[in-house]
C-alpha cells in the first residue's frame, strides 16, 4: 500500500481518537510524528503516574499498528516506561497483549481465528481504551 494511502487512513482513526469523548474524559494528549503517534496517558486519580505510548502505524490498515510505551523525555523503548503489569512478558520485543495491537495479532495470538486483524473492528479509540484500562489497573 503506498504511503499517502497509510497516512490518510491512519490520520482518520487518529482524528476520531482526538476527538473522543473518551480522549478528553482520560486526558490524553496527542503528537503526531509522520506515520507516529505519541499519546501522553495520565491515570485518572494517580495523576503521579503519565506514560507515553508510541503507536506505529507502519503498512497500516494491512497490519494493526504497533504499541508500546517508551520514555516520555527521550521517547526510547526502555523497561522503566512500562505501566506495571501490561507489557506482554518478552525480552526481545516488548509488547501489549489487547486486541488491536500488532503483537496480539501477529505473534500472541497468531491464527486465531476469533480475533482476527480488522481494522475497522479494532479502531484506534478502542485499543487506546483497552490500554488506558490495563494501565489504570496494574496501577491500582
Amino acid at each position: 500500500m503506498d504511503i499517502e494511502t497509510v497516512r490518510a487512513k491512519m490520520l482518520a482513526q487518529v482524528e476520531q481518537a482526538r476527538a473522543s469523548a473518551m480522549a478528553r474524559a482520560y486526558g490524553w494528549a496527542f503528537e503526531l510524528e509522520d506515520l507516529t503517534l505519541y499519546v501522553m496517558m495520565p491515570h485518572r486519580r494517580r495523576p503521579d503516574h503519565v506514560f507515553l505510548l508510541r503507536v506505529a502505524f507502519d503498512d497500516f490498515p494491512r497490519r494493526a499498528p504497533s504499541y508500546v510505551f517508551v520514555d516520555r523525555a527521550t521517547k526510547e523503548l526502555v523497561p522503566h516506561a512500562w505501566p506495571p503489569n501490561v507489557k506482554h512478558d518478552d525480552a526481545q520485543l516488548p509488547g501489549i497483549c489487547t486486541p488491536g495491537t500488532r503483537g496480539f495479532h501477529e505473534k500472541w495470538h497468531l491464527n486465531d481465528a476469533q480475533h482476527p486483524w480488522d481494522p475497522d473492528l479494532y479502531t484506534v479509540l478502542d485499543t487506546l481504551q483497552r490500554i488506558h484500562a490495563m494501565m489504570e489497573k496494574g496501577i491500582g
